[in-house]
């Protein structure tokens, strides 16, 4: 599949970036990232950029990019973000983070940050290992009934501390949008899900999947992963996430291969999914994002 222009008429392209980090991996998992530089000394310079990033440089890549807005998960640099969504409005949105070794905890920091700041918070993620948890497990009841309350949809990703651990099966995802038709789940996809994964987000319409990184492929070429989960489950129940954690290539790579669909797909990955999953506040960018550069 190749790239498709923009035709006469058409709105012009704009990027929601529905999953991105306050802080870069080096900074998380300091004992990993050194590991991976005794193993793989051809590395380090690009180990070190993301040691030096910082979350303003996510403006300065959002622009180079020209990413319109990008949802972040608050983790750490609480602080950070609010100054910068206070100097870029409707560039920067946040997630919650949830921790589920915690759950009552997790569930009262969500809550503080949504009492404080109602208008930045719009959905909840929660980083789940196969091995260790399951979103099924009614320890997380009172997270979802929370995000059903006050309409925050929630997204699973892969727990980054268990490197190759055993992904969650989408059977759980599928008994969770059954269990709560009104919670809007959002899963990341996995190599090990079969055909019965594409019935579940095809069946459920509450369901949908978070697109994340990327392979890296040949110029004007579409991975082809992406062109199988569009085939089978459908653009418009597919969103786009660079997963960002500091200075990195392969950021603008994933957001030139969004870039590379075709129009009708390049548009609902790119940014309708991701408001129709997290709601119009967010594409007030629409608008402003591009007279709002630093």
């Amino acid at each position: 599949m190749s790239w498709a222009p923009r035709r006469r008429g058409e709105e012009p392209l704009w990027i929601v970036d529905a999953h991105v980090s306050d802080i870069p991996l080096s900074r998380k998992f300091p004992l990993l990232i050194h590991n991976l530089q005794r193993s793989f000394p051809g590395e380090s310079l690009d180990i070190q950029r993301g040691e030096e990033s910082r979350l303003s440089n996510l403006m300065e890549d959002m622009n180079r990019a020209r990413v319109a807005v990008s949802l972040v998960v608050l983790s750490e640099e609480t602080g950070e973000f609010l100054r910068l969504a206070g100097q870029y409005p409707n560039r920067l949105f946040a997630l919650a983070s949830y921790d589920p070794l915690s759950p009552r905890q997790g569930l009262d920091r969500i809550q503080e940050l949504r009492a404080a700041h109602p208008i930045l918070i719009v959905g909840v993620t929660a980083a789940i290992s196969g091995v260790h948890q399951d979103p099924r497990l009614k320890d997380f009841a009172p997270l979802y009934e929370y995000c059903m309350q006050y309409d925050l949809p929630i997204q699973f990703c892969p727990d980054d501390s268990s490197a190759g651990g055993r992904s969650v099966q989408p059977t759980a995802f599928a008994v969770l949008a059954r269990t709560y038709p009104r919670l809007r789940v959002v899963c990341r996809y996995a190599e090990t899900w079969d055909e019965n994964a594409m019935e579940y987000l095809r069946r459920f319409p509450n369901l949908f999947l978070q697109v994340a990184g990327l392979p890296q492929t040949e110029p004007n070429e579409i991975p082809r992963i992406l062109q199988t989960l569009l085939r089978r489950v459908g653009s418009r129940k597919m969103l786009f996430a660079s997963d960002w954690r500091g200075r990195d290539p392969t950021y603008f790579q994933q957001v030139e291969t969004v870039r590379r669909l075709p129009w009708w797909q390049r548009c609902n990955v790119g940014w309708r999914t991701t408001v129709r999953v997290y709601g119009p506040r967010i594409s007030g960018a629409r608008r402003s994002a591009h007279g709002n550069r630093p």
